[in-house]
């Protein structure tokens, strides 16, 4: 098509001849007539057939934490038998802005890379592309635009802080809880045996053990650790602002990914979702990293949870303590799971249950360390 140049050749050309034949001016004529016929001659060059192109889009990684770099790499080779035109190149990234490029003439089997930075300042979905190019004529009279490649896409998950997951034998507050706690759950592995004291339970009786002996002998377990971990997200909209809520998906991200790398069984639940498995960690991330603010309330009652499931830690993510999403989640835990509350908005001034502070990034991983290990750890 014209560029803006290219129209006032045209209205130049037309108003030289229409001038040149009203008043018998030779001269307006030949130049109305150049003029026309360089507007002629640009409109054919920038349609001629583009020589074919091949291009590959390469995202460095696919998959990105937030403020982490990450960079889109392409190639762009010359497939066919004869010289490519001089191209500027335009890929759109994300909703604004685009990465523009210069595509120097290529000969026949050549290629040429280039590298754009993707912006990873925000979780979600950043696409990029379809690649455009534009051919233009010498002259800058006429332009044409071409699709080389489609779109893809760069996955920048939720920043992950890195915290300790808490066990029966932690320093903090919490740990010592799940150590009293998991003294009333029945384990298997065998420790040891001893004599019968009453009050133990009969079913731990060794009746065989208790044949050669004039006493009564119990059978002791190992400790049982903590087997599962469920947290909880509560999405609910009135109750957070914009970075309330994204300290609560970060929150989710942490707990979830400290549960996996300690070898705990995590499950992520959320408004339409429950998340459990082998691959809960990557599959919570690309969840989280698309997840907005919404009107349902979380539940997270279902899941057939049975008292043979082991010790449990359920993590309710949400804006303050007395939240409907805590509230419903504190009325339908089992006995033998322990219920911390990650608060990303109101902090909880002073509570009977296990709350941590999360109203800044830095003040979660402190509540979070003090609560878990009795002391305050250093955020990388």
């Amino acid at each position: 098509m014209p560029t803006r140049q290219g129209w006032s050749t045209l209205s130049a050309g037309i108003a030289s001849i229409v001038l040149g034949r009203m008043f018998g001016l030779i001269e307006l004529y030949i130049i109305g007539s150049a003029l026309l016929a360089g507007f002629t001659i640009a409109l054919l060059i920038v349609n001629r057939p583009l020589p074919r192109l091949a291009v590959r889009r390469v995202a460095r990684p696919a998959t990105v934490g937030v403020g982490e770099p990450a960079r889109v790499d392409i190639q762009v080779a010359n497939r066919s038998s004869v010289r490519s035109p001089k191209l500027t190149l335009w890929e759109p990234v994300g909703d604004k802005g685009g990465a523009p490029m210069q595509l120097a003439p290529l000969g026949a089997g050549e290629a040429v890379s280039a590298a754009y930075r993707v912006p990873t300042s925000r979780r979600g979905v950043v696409r990029t592309g379809p690649l455009r190019a534009e051919r233009f004529d010498p002259l800058g009279l006429a332009r044409r635009s071409n699709w080389l490649a489609g779109a893809g896409e760069v996955l920048v998950v939720p920043q992950q802080l890195t915290l300790a997951f808490p066990t029966a034998g932690s320093a903090g507050r919490l740990g010592e809880h799940l150590r009293m706690k998991s003294y009333g759950q029945s384990g298997t592995e065998f420790h040891s045996q001893r004599e019968y004291i009453p009050g133990d339970d009969l079913r731990r009786i060794n009746w065989k053990s208790s044949a050669r002996s004039t006493t009564l002998i119990v059978r002791e377990t190992a400790l049982e650790g903590i087997q599962r971990c469920t947290v909880v997200l509560d999405t609910l909209a009135d109750s957070y602002d914009r970075d309330g809520f994204e300290r609560a998906v970060t929150a989710a991200a942490s707990v979830v990914g400290a549960a996996s790398a300690a070898g705990i069984a995590a499950r992520l639940v959320a408004p339409g979702l429950d998340l459990r498995g082998p691959d809960v960690a990557p599959l919570s991330l690309r969840w989280l990293a698309t997840v907005e603010m919404g009107d349902e309330v979380v539940d997270h009652s279902g899941g057939g949870r049975s008292a043979s499931d082991g010790l449990g830690v359920v993590v309710v993510v949400t804006s303050h303590v007395t939240s409907v999403a805590a509230a419903s989640t504190n009325a339908s835990v089992a006995p033998e799971e322990v219920v911390v509350v990650v608060c990303t908005m109101v902090p909880a001034a002073s509570s009977r249950g296990f709350t941590v502070d999360a109203t800044s990034l830095r003040e979660l991983h402190r509540s979070w360390s003090q609560l878990v290990m009795g002391r305050t750890a250093v955020m990388a």
